[in-house]
C-alpha cells in the first residue's frame, strides 16, 4: 500500500501598520492644513465651513508558499470594500485564509480597521509520477505528515524533504504495535512566535519528539542565526530527532514516558545511551553527506574531565551535558572498546544504533542487555574510559564512514583469542602453546594537512579511509609503507606527548619517515597512535591486544 507525505503550509503573520502625524491618533490621517478655510466676500456674509477628516486604514495581504494573491492590499477610506483571489500554485491546493473564517478563494471584505490576512495552501498529494522518490514508502513505515511553517526558507524545506527521503530508505522506522502509525513533524523558525500547540494546547518549543501516551510528535524550532550563520545544526538536528523516532520503532521500552531519574523499571532512560547514539548518529550523517566534521564543529569542545572520572553520571538526564559532548564522547569511546574485542567498525556502530535497541532495554535490566550486545559489561566499560584523555579527535570515526554501510553490515565479530597449538605432554610437563603472528601492510599517503589516507589490512581485515583504526595483537608485525611529504609519520604512545624519547615505543624502525617504511613488531598491549609530526589533525589510534 502506497503511504503519502502531506505538507501543511501555515503561517501567523501579523502586520499593523497605522498612519499617525503631528498629533492624530492611530486610525485618522492629516488630510491638510488644520486650518478651516472661510472664503470672504462683499456678495456674501461670513460663513465657516470645516473639512472633516476621513479615517484610513491599511490592508495587507499576503500568501503562504504555494500560491500568490491577486493584491498585496495598501490604504483605504474607512467603509471601503476590497475584494481578494488567492490562487495556487502548481501542486497547490487552497486550504483557506489565516485572518477570515471563509473557505471560498475569493473573498470581499470591508475595511473599518487595520487588517493582515494571509492565503493558505497545501501541497497536493504526491503520485508516482513526480519527482519524489516513492519506491521507499510502503505500508511497513511510519506515515509523517509535514507542516512546515512559511517562516522557514524555501532551501530549508527543499533540503528538509532530500534528508527525511534519504532518512527513511536508509535505516526505514517501521509500525509496530502499541506505536502510532502516522506521526506529523511542525517545524519553524524562532523568527516569529511558535505557530503550533500540542493536543493539550500547550506552546510547542524546541527540538523533540514529544508525546502524551498515545500519539507522538516532532516539534523542530529551528533558531534563525542557524540560517544566518549557515549553521549545520539546521539540517542534522532533522537526522537526530528523526534517529529517536528509529529507536522508537525498535523499542517499546523507549516510547514510556518516564522522568529521565529511573523512577519507572519499565521505561528506558540511560541518557547517554540515548541521546549519545543519536547525537553520533547526526554528525556521522552530516559528515557523510555534507563533508562536515560537526563531532568537531558541534561536540569536541563541550568534553568535561569527569566523563573519565564519573561516566555513570551522565546516565541521568539531570546532569548538564552541553550539545551531548559528553554522552557522543562515551559512544565514541564504545566504539573503540568493541573494536578492542573484535569487532569492525560498523560492526560497533551498528550494534549501538540497532541491534541494542532491538533488544528492548529498560531501566532494569539495561546493563544486562549491555553485556549480551556488546560482550563487555557496563562497570567495565566504565573503568577503560580513565584511560582516555577528552580529546575527542582522537577517537573521531573515519570520514568514510556511511550510515548505509553501517545499517547494513553483515560481517561476523571476529573472535581475539589468540590461536594455539597445543602438544602433546606427560602428567609431569606443563602445556605449552604456539602462538601464531601475522604481518599486516598498509599504505600511507597524505592528499592535504587534515588526514593520512590509509590501504591496507589489519586483523580485524580491511584497512581504508581517513586516518582508520588499526587492531593487531602483540608479536604481529605492522609494516606502514609511507609516501607523505612534509608529513613525517610517527608512532607514538600518548596522543599529546610529543615526540620525545619515552613517547615513542621502542622496536620501531624508520619511525618518522615521511617517505620509507616504518615497521613495528608490538611487544605490549595497548592503546597507541600514529601521527603527523607537524599537522596534529593527522592522527588514529592503533590498538594492540594480548
Amino acid at each position: 500500500m502506497q503511504s503519502f507525505k502531506s505538507l501543511l503550509i501555515i503561517s501567523s503573520i501579523l502586520v499593523l501598520i497605522s498612519c499617525s502625524k503631528d498629533g492624530y491618533g492611530p486610525n485618522e490621517v492629516n488630510l491638510g492644513s488644520s486650518n478651516s478655510y472661510n472664503p470672504q466676500s462683499s456678495d456674501y456674509g461670513n460663513t465657516s465651513s470645516t473639512t472633516t477628516p476621513v479615517s484610513q486604514y491599511s490592508l495587507t495581504v499576503s500568501a503562504g508558499v504555494g500560491g500568490t494573491v491577486s493584491t498585496l492590499g495598501g490604504t483605504y477610506n474607512d467603509g471601503a470594500t476590497v475584494s481578494i483571489t488567492a490562487t495556487p500554485s502548481d501542486g497547490y491546493e487552497f486550504a483557506g485564509w489565516n485572518g477570515s473564517n471563509s473557505s471560498s478563494s475569493t473573498i470581499t471584505i470591508t475595511i473599518n480597521s487595520n487588517t493582515s490576512i494571509e492565503a493558505l495552501f497545501n501541497q497536493v498529494q504526491t503520485t508516482e509520477t513526480t519527482s519524489l522518490d516513492t519506491s521507499v514508502f510502503n505500508s511497513e513505515l511510519i506515515d509523517f505528515n509535514y507542516y512546515l511553517h512559511s517562516s522557514l526558507p524555501e532551501e530549508w524545506i527543499t533540503e528538509f524533504n532530500t534528508i527525511m527521503n534519504k532518512l527513511e530508505s536508509t535505516i526505514p522506522a517501521k509500525k509496530r504495535d502499541g506505536f502510532p502509525e502516522t506521526m506529523n513533524i511542525y517545524a519553524w523558525s524562532n523568527s516569529v512566535p511558535s505557530p503550533y500547540t500540542d493536543p493539550s494546547g500547550n506552546t510547542m518549543q524546541g527540538a523533540s519528539i514529544s508525546g502524551n501516551g498515545t500519539d507522538f510528535w516532532m516539534v523542530l524550532e529551528i533558531p534563525n542565526d542557524e540560517f544566518t550563520n549557515n549553521s549545520s545544526h539546521r539540517y542534522s538536528v532533522i537526522a537526530h530527532e528523526y534517529f529517536h523516532v528509529y529507536q522508537h520503532s525498535l523499542s517499546p521500552a523507549f516510547s514510556i514516558g518516564s522522568d529521565g531519574e529511573f523512577s519507572n523499571p519499565n521505561a528506558m532512560d540511560v541518557k547517554w545511551l540515548i541521546e549519545g547514539s543519536a547525537a553520533t548518529f547526526e554528525s556521522i550523517y552530516i559528515q557523510e553527506n555534507y563533508g562536515i566534521n560537526y563531532f568537531e564543529e558541534g561536540q569536541a569542545w563541550g568534553v568535561q574531565d569527569d566523563v573519565l572520572s564519573d561516566p555513570a553520571s551522565y546516565e541521568y538526564f539531570s546532569k548538564e551535558d552541553n550539545n551531548y559532548a559528553n554522552s557522543v564522547f562515551m559512544i565514541l569511546a564504545l566504539v573503540k572498546e568493541l573494536e578492542n574485542v573484535g569487532f569492525s567498525t560498523e560492526k560497533a556502530f551498528q550494534s549501538i544504533f540497532k541491534v541494542y535497541w532491538e533488544q528492548d532495554p529498560k531501566n532494569s535490566d539495561w546493563k544486562n542487555k549491555f553485556e549480551e550486545v556488546f560482550t563487555i559489561d557496563v562497570d567495565t566499560f566504565y573503568e577503560s574510559l580513565s584511560n582516555y584523555s577528552t580529546d575527542m579527535s582522537v577517537i573521531y570515526p573515519s570520514s568514510s564512514i556511511t550510515v548505509q554501510n553501517i545499517i547494513n553490515d553483515n560481517t561476523d565479530i571476529a573472535q581475539l583469542n589468540t590461536e594455539t597449538t597445543s602438544t602433546e605432554t606427560t602428567s609431569t610437563e606443563t602445556t605449552s602453546t604456539e602462538t601464531t603472528s601475522s604481518t599486516y601492510n598498509i599504505t600511507v599517503t597524505a592528499q592535504n594537512s587534515s588526514d593520512y589516507t590509509l590501504s591496507g589490512s589489519d586483523q580485524n581485515g580491511n584497512v581504508s579511509g581517513n586516518d582508520p583504526s588499526i587492531s593487531a595483537k602483540v608479536g604481529d608485525t605492522l609494516s606502514f609503507n609511507v609516501n607523505s611529504p612534509g608529513h613525517d609519520f610517527f608512532i607514538i604512545i600518548n596522543s599529546n606527548g610529543g615526540f620525545i624519547s619515552t613517547n615513542l615505543p621502542s622496536g620501531v624502525s624508520n619511525n618518522g619517515t615521511a617517505n620509507g617504511t616504518v615497521t613495528w613488531t608490538p611487544s605490549e598491549a595497548g592503546t597507541y597512535y600514529y601521527i603527523c609530526e607537524f599537522h596534529p589533525a593527522m592522527i588514529g589510534t592503533i590498538t594492540i591486544t594480548q
